[in-house]
């Protein structure tokens, strides 16, 4: 219950008792009357603080605000929501954006008094490109990466409001950037049996197969291990990827329930590989370790090049394998199983985009369709 009174110095004050905090101990709220009213107007300005204050106590609407700088906070954030609830490799992301991009910026700002105009504020120089002393441009972050950003922010600040240490959540004053989507250099299939061809027989061609005949990702390919690969019953199941941690390569768990998966494959595709383990005296336990993922990346752009052939990314291979299958109608459903998706609109969109020869033949069967149309008119209307 809150209480006014006039201390010694004629001052006239009101005092309502808080909620406990975080810490266990419970604090005081106090009010000051205004020196220039009256004292009937001094109590009755604070009797309707305490009486509103009091309101939200009682009905569990009181916010114990933090005074947490930004660092303060995301530092016990990342170690409370983090540690349990997310993957090493995203958590090590999460540990950038705020040691890089955030605490620069306005790690020393109480969170409770960070504004939207402030987030888009450090959105905006996020984006600016940088002139180094060397005459180098750096270029800012994309619009991709700040909606990452925004998100992670987003959901921090979720979390405060949650645990009802700050009133508002000021990203929800700003607009998120539009995501950019990525067009991959899907190269055509004459490109992709000459690639074959030429790298037949080599630890290239196996990759390739792996990666535009199956749609494996580079890090599932990378963790592959002999067990992995049934080669009676032509099927690879990926239990494992090899991703990259704190600087080092390292095998985790895939990173949803649907990249585990198990798959058939064609029979010359683990003919490929028998034929690859053959020619190793001792099969190590991760079949494909004469590089690391970051590597053969590069050693691909110039087995490309190398071979006169469109360049594209290693991992476009997997974006050639998903239109592939919708251009021989594999089922959507059964693609998105194949290439390890959690819902199928992911493979429509991100993946399956249109070769040129799937247009033209698109316009054959419209043309062909009108044709046909027109030819009936014609008949029907001469008899």
């Amino acid at each position: 219950m809150g209480s006014i009174f006039q201390d010694k110095a004629g001052r006239w004050r009101g005092v309502v008792n808080l909620p406990k905090g975080n810490d266990g101990t419970r604090k005081q709220k106090v009010f000051y009357g205004d020196s220039n009213q009256t004292p009937g107007q001094q109590k009755r300005e604070l009797q309707a603080k305490i009486t509103e204050l009091e309101y939200e106590i009682n009905n569990n609407l009181y916010l114990n605000e933090t005074n947490d700088t930004m660092e303060q906070y995301l530092k016990k954030w990342l170690k409370v929501y983090a540690d349990e609830n997310l993957e090493v490799t995203t958590r090590e992301l999460y540990e950038m954006y705020v040691e890089v991009h955030i605490n620069p910026f306005f790690g020393k700002h109480k969170i409770k008094d960070i504004k939207p105009m402030q987030i888009q504020e450090f959105y905006n120089e996020k984006m600016k490109d940088i002139e180094l002393k060397n005459g180098k441009v750096k270029k800012g972050l994309s619009k991709n990466t700040i909606g990452k950003l925004h998100s992670f922010l987003n959901r921090a600040f979720e979390d405060a409001i949650t645990n009802r240490t700050i009133k508002y959540n000021p990203c929800q004053g700003v607009k998120k950037p539009k995501k950019q989507k990525y067009k991959p250099a899907i190269c055509s299939e004459k490109s992709f049996d000459t690639l074959v061809e030429e790298t037949k027989g080599t630890l290239d061609g196996v990759l390739i197969l792996l990666a535009g005949i199956c749609g494996l990702r580079r890090g599932e390919i990378f963790g592959l291990r002999f067990i992995d690969i049934d080669r009676i019953n032509f099927k690879i199941t990926i239990f494992q990827t090899k991703v990259r941690f704190n600087k080092e390569w390292i095998i985790k768990k895939p990173k949803s329930e649907t990249s585990s998966r198990t798959i058939s494959v064609p029979e010359f595709v683990t003919t490929s590989i028998n034929a690859y383990l053959s020619t190793l005296k001792i099969v190590p336990e991760l079949i494909f370790s004469e590089f690391q993922p970051d590597a053969y990346s590069k050693h691909f752009k110039k087995l490309l090049a190398r071979h006169n052939l469109p360049p594209m990314r290693f991992h476009d291979l997997r974006h050639y394998n998903a239109i592939i299958m919708m251009k021989y109608g594999v089922p959507d459903k059964v693609a998105s199983q194949r290439l390890g998706h959690s819902q199928v609109q992911i493979t429509r969109e991100i993946y399956q985009h249109v070769l040129p020869d799937m247009d033209r033949q698109a316009s054959i069967v419209i043309e062909g369709a009108f044709s046909k149309q027109i030819e009936e008119t014609k008949k029907t209307e001469l008899g």
